[in-house]
């Protein structure tokens, strides 16, 4: 199943993606789905983007330069633009969009569906949030909150979590536990984890991604099941976003 699909994704949406484990290649990934679905799409941060990360877009325009003539301008030529903030020309990494620009590109694109990476992860597949983020618009729709299932076995420390004394405190766990279902499940579906930050009224997915690193699926299975659990949390789907298919499974209650 496509991405795009399995989220029930729409020209109007707001869609923040949240987490660890394959945000900018969700973000990506379906914008170009949209975008093979005659639809257009502008992707942007309200944290922090890499220059190679910057290079995944066939357009972008600077937050200085955005205004709703050179924004729809971009859409008409390649149907999907990145805007980002001031670039640093040292390390080619680009600052997030403010909430106020943010805001304007809704009102400028009306009907354009708007990707919103909303914290980072320092390159780590599963994480908490620290208290200045996730920054995510009022206005988003969807939230999708992402984690690797390559870091089921792995142990609860910096080398594998971003932020794992938050983890653990969350979760109940200690540093140096093996990080089970469990342990994901909870600090996904907890209101200072994966929920923070949600707007009211938002829909809330969980992505479960690079589930082919598993030997079988049986705990992105268990995390799902436990995850479901959560009547805040609509669905899970267990991906592999690198693949033609991106979903595997769509879990729901």
């Amino acid at each position: 199943m496509k991405l795009a699909d399995a989220l029930d994704v729409t020209g109007d949406d707001i869609v923040a993606v949240v987490g660890g484990g394959g945000k900018t290649t969700a973000m990506f990934r379906l914008a170009c789905e949209m975008v093979e679905k005659g639809e257009r799409a502008i992707t942007t941060t309200t944290t922090r983007i890499f220059a190679a990360q910057i290079a995944l877009a066939p357009a972008h325009v600077p937050a200085a330069n955005a205004t709703r003539e050179s924004v729809l301008a971009a859409l008409a030529a390649h149907r999907q633009v990145l805007v980002i903030g001031a670039t640093n020309p040292g390390t080619g990494k680009a600052d997030g969009i403010s909430l106020d620009l943010f805001r304007r590109l809704r009102t400028w694109c009306p009907g354009v569906c708007i990707l919103n990476e909303a914290d980072g992860s320092r390159m780590r597949p599963f994480k908490a949030p620290a208290e200045h983020e996730p920054v995510i618009p009022v206005e988003t729709t969807l939230v999708v909150a992402v984690v690797g299932a390559d870091v089921f076995g792995k142990t609860l420390d910096a080398d594998h979590v971003h932020r794992p004394e938050l983890v653990g405190s969350l979760s109940g766990a200690s540093l140096g536990t093996r990080i089970t279902p469990e342990i994901v499940a909870r600090v996904l579906a907890h209101p200072e984890g994966g929920r923070k930050g949600v707007p009211v009224g938002a829909r809330l997915v969980v992505l479960i991604n690079k589930v082919e690193s598993l030997p079988d699926r049986a705990r992105a299975r268990e995390t799902a099941e436990r995850l479901l659990r959560k009547p805040a949390i609509q669905s899970v789907l267990l991906t592999t976003l690198r693949e033609e298919e991106p979903v595997l499974e769509l879990c729901k209650r």
